[in-house]
């Protein structure tokens, strides 16, 4: 299509000719003749004069360039969707396949596309436009809103509420038991799971990630979270709006996090606790106690957990204990210097 096409659709300003014929979008190093490259801020211009690009997606600050550029506040963004205007199909729904398995009083909405191998159990209800791949299992009585997608293999437990537009990739476990048991004479005897599993609107699961169901209740996932592969949510978190949870996090159960978390890779939140609205996390970050709004925290590592406890109650005085070790090294050295000079005066 041509550059000015393109600037209508993704809703950037031209700045350039806009009969630029594009063939596709390509990442600044790979971008050639024909292609759509961007630079997220004006520390990348230099890459940006060696593309052989013939176009690019640029912060609205950027300078005046030789090459025609659409200009945007958010050149990320204008980028996601100039992909996919290149590439990502229409939906066309394909049905109902003669080889899926369809339970009784299921309801399934307008334009399916249910495809081999599919189990979906009696009283479900399937919503408009849902995309549900092989191997796919639903359970009793969940409920898929509309325009999602649930990639293949995926298992979703019985009394599972998923929203619209949600995605969940392939292997994902969503709905199983919640791990639960009281250990008593040397065993271990299991709690019943007995609740279910609501994942609000637009929330994308990642692969092989696992979402439990509730002791009781229901566990909760808030609209427009963003969960990586490898994320164990367990049994009655409730996770808020907007979170970005990377691969390999493992959140316990009973645990709140507020809304716009991020928790980094294979952070870790123990069980009954509290994050607080816009808390990010470090990779590798272990969260045991409750934290309030707007933090950044980050660290941890094993020790015994006597000398552990002992080294919490020190680490906040530690900036403290430093500037008095300044102090007394200063004064030191101080010292030091007097008695030299002192010692000097008694050897004349």
């Amino acid at each position: 299509m041509k550059l000015q096409e393109l600037a209508d659709k993704v809703g950037a300003e031209l700045r350039g000719p806009g009969d630029v014929e594009l063939t596709g979008v390509a990442g600044i190093h790979d971008a050639g003749e024909g292609f759509i490259t961007f630079i997220a801020d004006t520390g990348h211009l230099k890459d940006l004069a060696q593309s052989r690009a013939s176009a690019a997606i640029v912060p609205f600050e950027a300078p005046a360039l030789s090459l025609p550029v659409l200009r945007s506040n958010n050149p990320r963004l204008t980028f996601a969707r100039a992909i996919e205007v290149f590439y990502v199909k229409p939906y066309r729904a394909t049905g109902i396949s003669d080889q899926a398995s369809i339970g009784q009083n299921v309801i399934i909405g307008v334009e399916p596309s249910i495809h081999p191998f599919v189990v979906i159990a009696e009283n479900a209800r399937i919503g408009d436009r849902v995309t549900i791949y092989p191997g796919v299992y639903i359970g009793v009585g969940s409920t898929i809103g509309d325009d999602s997608i649930i990639y293949p293999n995926v298992s979703i437990g019985a009394k599972t509420v998923i929203g619209k537009r949600v995605i969940v990739q392939a292997g994902a476990a969503i709905g199983g038991d919640g791990f639960g048991f009281v250990t008593d004479a040397g065993r271990h005897h299991k709690i019943p799971q007995v609740g279910g599993v609501i994942i609000e609107d637009d929330v994308e699961i990642g692969a092989n990630s696992a979402v439990d169901r509730a002791t009781l209740g229901n566990t909760v996932i808030r609209k427009g979270t963003k969960v990586d592969n490898l994320v164990q949510i367990a049994h009655n978190d409730i996770i808020g709006e907007h979170c970005i949870l990377a691969g390999q996090v493992g959140i316990s159960g009973s645990t709140t996090l507020g809304n716009y978390v991020v928790l980094g890779v294979q952070a870790g939140v123990a069980d009954h606790v509290t994050i607080g609205d816009n808390v990010m996390a470090g990779g590798g970050t272990a969260i045991t106690r409750n934290v309030t709004a707007g933090q950044v925290v980050a660290g941890y590592y094993a020790m015994p957990m006597r000398d552990w406890l002992k080294v919490q109650v020190i680490l906040p005085k530690l900036p403290d204990l430093r500037k008095a070790i300044a102090e007394l090294e200063h004064q030191m050295a101080e010292l030091k210097e007097r008695m030299s000079e002192k010692q000097k005066g008694e050897n004349t």
